[in-house]
């Protein structure tokens, strides 16, 4: 009597196809976890950018308001034109010109900052995350441009000086971004408007070191 027998070949054939079907479902794996993470590294840098944002927007306004109420910056204070004070009293006033800067980006973050904090002078307080540093902002009162003839705008000018705000916010995980703003403000505190009239804003590319 025969006995029917499967030849060993099969045998081996279906082992060889079980462990590609394997490989090909670990490698499918494998890579959906990596775009998983990517994502949701994305999805963190992005949320972590968005806070350092936000905590520069309200250092804007936070020097906007210290600007109208608080503080007011005299050119004849500073020993140049292009310069920023260093005492206590002074954190965060500076003087430059429209085409220059009058302060380096260490003055505004790092260990040599002589930035104002987030409600130094105004009283606000700044509900940072654990961790998280208070954002820090730079005033800057622009030289008025040199026109030839004096007139009405040279008088603008003198009457409603023009501003520049720079303010650097941070995030979790080192998370950092600076923005910039201008803003005309009357020299007089008193006639200061009921809200901070922004002209202008950009993001601020910076080399900032710890």
């Amino acid at each position: 009597m025969k006995i029917a027998t499967r030849p060993d070949h099969q045998h081996g054939a279906t082992l060889m196809i079980t462990l590609m079907l394997l490989s090909v479902i670990m490698l499918l794996g494998v890579a959906t976890t990596s775009l998983l993470l990517l994502e949701e590294r994305g999805a963190r840098n992005h949320r972590e950018h968005a806070q350092a944002r936000l905590a520069a927007q309200a250092a804007l306004e936070d020097a906007c308001d210290d600007l109208r109420y608080h503080r007011h910056i005299d050119p004849e204070e500073f020993g140049a034109a292009r310069a920023c004070r260093t005492d206590a009293a002074g954190a965060g006033l500076c003087v430059g010109q429209p085409e220059h800067a009058g302060w380096e980006p260490a003055q505004l973050h790092g260990p040599r900052a002589i930035s104002a904090t987030y409600g130094q002078f105004t009283g606000r307080q700044f509900r940072a995350l654990p961790g998280v540093p208070i954002p820090r902002y730079l005033i800057e009162r622009l030289a008025p441009v040199d026109h030839k003839t004096a007139g009405r705008l040279a008088q603008e000018q003198a009457s409603t000086p023009l501003y520049r705000l720079s303010a650097v916010g941070y995030g979790r995980h080192g998370a950092i971004l600076a923005l910039q703003a201008l803003v005309r403000l009357p020299a007089r505190p008193a006639s200061a408007p009921a809200s901070c009239p922004l002209r202008a804003w950009r993001p601020l590319y910076l080399t900032l070191t710890e």
